[in-house]
Order: structure tokens, then sequence, then C-alpha cells
């Protein structure tokens, strides 16, 4: 099932990759192709499936994830934060707690020990301000940005801590699968609704 969801999620991404370099050509910084693309390399080494750990029981973690998304979601935050009207300082707010929340998943997903748990509070801690930064910033035109962020992105370390990175409540082929869900509709149907309120 594994090879199944990566192979899917290469082929979604790669095609996304190609829409949005044709459409935001013309745009400046190309953000979506640019997340798009990177999600494209994430999945492609995942489905390559070299760089793993592997729990007792047997579930592979795929912790490359979380590096790419150190990179994509921060590229995701500046655009949020431009459709949230934050700039400045607020800006470089949201982009060091984005790196801290994914550097911190990466660290936590890397780790089978005990101390992943640590790293896992920490991502969560840097998160929540994330979150209050986010939804408490200026409210601009663009409210269904929160609803964005609360549904799509707070569903991320609910899938990990459920996860093999977790309490291993789902096995790695459901939690990668739901995973692909949520890059789908936070990295795709985001770019595409953020398309259309601009218009």
């Amino acid at each position: 099932m594994l090879n199944q969801v990566f192979l899917v999620g290469l082929v979604i991404f790669a095609l996304s990759s190609i829409y949005f370099y044709f459409e935001g050509k013309k745009k400046g910084l190309n953000s979506a192709f640019l997340v798009s693309f990177i999600t494209l390399i994430s999945y492609v080494l995942m489905w390559q499936g070299d760089l793993t750990v592997v729990t007792g029981a047997g579930q592979p973690i795929f912790w490359t994830r979380w590096l790419f998304y150190a990179l994509s979601c921060t590229l995701l935050m500046v655009e949020i934060a431009k459709l949230k009207g934050i700039q400045g300082g607020g800006l470089v707010e949201l982009l060091y707690l984005t790196a801290i929340v994914m550097f911190t998943g990466f660290l936590a997903a890397r780790d089978l020990s005990a101390v992943r748990w640590v790293h896992f509070v920490i991502s969560c801690v840097a998160y929540t301000l994330l979150i209050i930064k986010v939804l408490l910033g200026k409210i601009a035109e663009s409210q269904w940005v929160n609803s964005y962020i609360f549904f799509g992105w707070t569903v991320f370390p609910i899938v990990f801590l459920l996860a093999p990175t977790g309490l291993s409540l789902i096995g790695a082929g459901l939690a990668n699968l739901l995973y692909l869900t949520l890059d789908f509709y936070t990295k795709i149907v985001f770019y595409i609704q953020s398309a259309r309120s601009a218009e």
C-alpha cells in the first residue's frame, strides 16, 4: 500500500507542479510551483524508500517528509501571511515558528526513543503560537484562511500522534494516505482557492 500511496502522491504533485509552473509564470515568485515541486521531490524520495527508520513493530517512518515540510510550509506561510496582511516582524515570526514546528517534527520522527516526545511537545508549542499568530492576526478579506489553517494544518500533528511516529494506533499505510490527503488540501487546494479569492 505504501508504494501505491507514494506513487499517487508523486503523480499528483508532478501534475500540480506543471500546472502551477505555467499558471504562475508571470506572477513573480511562483510559490505554488515551488511548494508542489518540493513536495514532488519528497514523494520521490519516500517512494524510493531508502531513508527510513523502522519501529519495533516493523512500521517504517519516512522522516524526510518533515525536512521537505520545513521548506514547503515556510513558503506556504509567506502566502498565508500575504493573504492575512501580516508583514515585517510579524512575517518573520511566522516563518521561524513554521521552521521550528517542522524541524522539531523531523527530530521527533527520526528518534524512536522517549526523547521524541520532547521534540513533539516543542513542535506543538511552536505550532500553537503559530496558530494564535495567524488566527488572531489581521483579518483582511481572507477569513477562509483561518478555516484552512485550523482544518488543514492542525490535522498533521494529530496524524503524527496516531501514526507509528507516536502512539502507533494506525499503521504507516493509513498514516501516509492521510498525509497525502492533507498535502493535497494544504498545497494544491489552498493555492487554487487563493487564486480564486484574488480575482
